[in-house]
Formats: structure tokens, C-alpha cells, sequence
């Protein structure tokens, strides 16, 4: 049966309001799902750079521990002496290699001077050769 018009104006004006409150509900449910999707790539794309930023933290301590660890090998190895040792060791060769440079050197010039005196010779003796050719060439005339 239908209910009387009275009642049924309540009952229609009850159904829009119900009408009314779930499109709302719906507006309000699209709303707040489009903000969590927003939130959510919010959320993933602050991950991702707290991610790469861990990553080059990550990557400048590896680097720094590498510069760390060789600093402190170079600082045992001169705290042990041994760089001392080497570079003496290096100064002595060198040191001797000086001395047979410097010997090497004072034999070229000795060797030089003896070349220059030669050579003054050997012109001499060409002059004089030649002069000796021209007297006897002068005799047979």
C-alpha cells in the first residue's frame, strides 16, 4: 500500500536528502582519494631522494675511509722511519752518481784539451808540410 501523501512527502524529502548526503559522501571520498594519491607520490618521491641521498653519503664516506685508511699507512711508514731511510739511501746513490758524473765531465774536458792541442798540431804540421812542398818546388825550378 502507499503510505498517505503526507507521510510520503517526508518519505521523498527524507530520499533527497539521503540523495544530497551520499553525493556529498562521494565528493568528499573523491577528494580525500585524490589527496592520499597526492600524499602518496609525495611520499615515494621523498623516499627517492632520501634514498639517493643516502647513497652519496654512503659513497663519500666509502671515499673518505679510502683517504683515511692511506693517510694513516703514510703516517705509519714515516712515524717507522723508513721513508727517512729510503730517501738517505737515495741521496747516497745520487750523491755517487754525482761523483762519477762529475769525473765523467772532468775527463771529457781533458779529453777536449787534448783533441784541441792535436788538432793545433796537425795544422802545424800541415802548414809545415806545405811549406816543404813549396821549397822543393821552388828547387826544381
Amino acid at each position: 500500500m502507499l503510505a498517505p501523501l503526507k507521510d510520503r512527502s517526508l518519505i521523498e524529502r527524507e530520499a533527497a536528502e539521503d540523495d544530497t548526503r551520499i553525493a556529498r559522501l562521494m565528493a568528499e571520498t573523491r577528494t580525500l582519494a585524490a589527496a592520499l594519491r597526492q600524499a602518496r607520490q609525495t611520499q615515494r618521491r621523498n623516499a627517492t631522494l632520501a634514498a639517493r641521498k643516502i647513497v652519496a653519503l654512503t659513497n663519500e664516506t666509502s671515499r673518505l675511509n679510502t683517504l683515511l685508511e692511506a693517510s694513516r699507512a703514510r703516517v705509519a711508514e714515516l712515524e717507522s722511519g723508513q721513508a727517512m731511510t729510503e730517501m738517505a739511501q737515495r741521496l747516497m746513490a745520487m750523491s755517487e752518481a754525482k761523483e762519477r758524473m762529475a769525473e765523467a765531465a772532468r775527463h771529457a774536458w781533458m779529453l777536449d784539451r787534448t783533441l784541441c792541442a792535436a788538432h793545433a798540431e796537425c795544422a802545424r804540421l800541415a802548414e809545415e808540410r806545405d811549406r816543404a812542398l813549396q821549397r822543393l818546388m821552388a828547387g826544381r825550378d
